[in-house]
């Protein structure tokens, strides 16, 4: 499921554009006139019951009111609560919203009432019939408005869904291409003759775990998520290959929450922000290199979290950090944060469900 703002579709009649904003405060105002003129043939079909015009300038504001006030809430909820997410919740919160502008809007109009040419006693049928054909627009109006919320966003899926096809096969390319670079294949497989010479069990180690890091990568690539507990167990095969070359240079202290063990995230979030703080830092014993994995499990997300002493060598493109938020805001409209001090570097990623 994707994640679609309304900032970048054509909205038409909907539009924000004073062109379309006229002609729908014009639709809109004849609907009105229409209708109270229809309340009025029915209770009183020889006289208009407040003898003036003045009730038409009212149910020509009030419509207005109603049905910009709707637009308004639409827009807001298709940035807070998209649809393709939280569908209940986003029914829930635009009917309630509605039903509670059209009761202010109600309120507000009835008060506007001119006691000296209305009374309300008298002409109480009328104003409740109003305030009826008016609540009936509202859902006929809204009801448009879901619908052309809904397809239009289930239209642009699957151009979306193409996108994020072609960001996923990108970030597996870029990781395949980090890990399979002459310069890893050269340090592992250093490592790797180093310790069948001296250490033939540790060597048969290494080369399984070596194994199950390129299998794992492999297997995801059909994968749009996975639990963090797989994560996390590939992450651990991917730090032992870095610490048989580096020893106590690098270290990961894992500190995720046991609950949190099932929520999902992208495959290979982790490897890309552990090659990340690998690639961009010095690792020695005297300068050692420190990564942090803690979890949130009010705000539902994972820290990634290292000390800074950057290599002056290294040129950063910034192209794995932009990929993976680029994943984050197609599958679920969320995005990565990323902070930065003198002396750490921070990515908090999402968890999904």
């Amino acid at each position: 499921m994707l994640y679609f703002g309304i900032g970048d579709k054509k909205e038409g009649i909907m539009s924000n554009k004073f062109r379309f904003t006229l002609i729908r405060l014009g639709i809109v105002s004849l609907l009105a006139l229409l209708t109270l003129q229809f309340v009025n043939f029915i209770l009183t079909p020889t006289q208009n019951p407040l003898n003036d015009s003045y009730p038409y300038i009212l149910a020509i504001i009030g419509f207005n009111l109603l049905s910009e006030g709707n637009i308004q809430i639409n827009r807001y909820l298709d940035k807070k609560t998209p649809w393709f997410f939280r569908i209940v919740p986003r029914v829930f919160k635009q009917v309630s919203l509605s039903l509670l502008w059209t009761a202010i809007v109600g309120i507000a109009l009835f008060q506007a009432i001119p006691k000296d040419t209305c009374d309300p006693g008298v002409h109480f049928r009328g104003i409740i019939l109003t305030y009826v054909f008016g609540a009936i627009f509202v859902l006929i109006f809204n009801s448009i408005l879901f619908l052309r919320s809904f397809f239009s966003n289930w239209r642009n899926s699957l151009i979306e869904n193409e996108k994020l096809k072609q960001e996923k096969l990108k970030s597996e390319y870029r990781v395949l291409q980090n890990q399979m670079n002459p310069h890893f294949l050269f340090n592992s497989l250093s490592v790797l003759i180093s310790e069948i010479q001296y250490n033939p069990d540790k060597a048969q180690e290494f080369a399984r775990k070596m194994a199950d890091v390129y299998r794992y990568v492999l297997q995801r690539r059909d994968d749009e998520t996975v639990s963090l507990e797989k994560e996390l167990q590939f992450t651990e095969k991917f730090i032992f290959l870095h610490k048989i070359r580096l020893g106590e240079a690098i270290s990961l202290d894992n500190q995720v929450e046991p609950e949190l063990l099932k929520s999902r995230i992208p495959p290979l979030t982790l490897q890309i922000l552990v090659e990340n703080a690998i690639k961009h830092n010095r690792a020695t014993e005297k300068e050692p290199l420190h990564i942090w994995l803690k979890t949130d499990a009010a705000t539902m997300t994972l820290e990634v979290r290292n000390n800074r002493q950057e290599k002056t060598t290294t040129f950063s493109s910034g192209t794995g950090l932009n990929n993976l938020s680029d994943r984050y805001r197609l599958l679920s409209g969320k995005t990565i944060k990323i902070t930065e001090t003198e002396t750490e570097f921070t990515v908090q990623i999402p968890l999904l469900d």
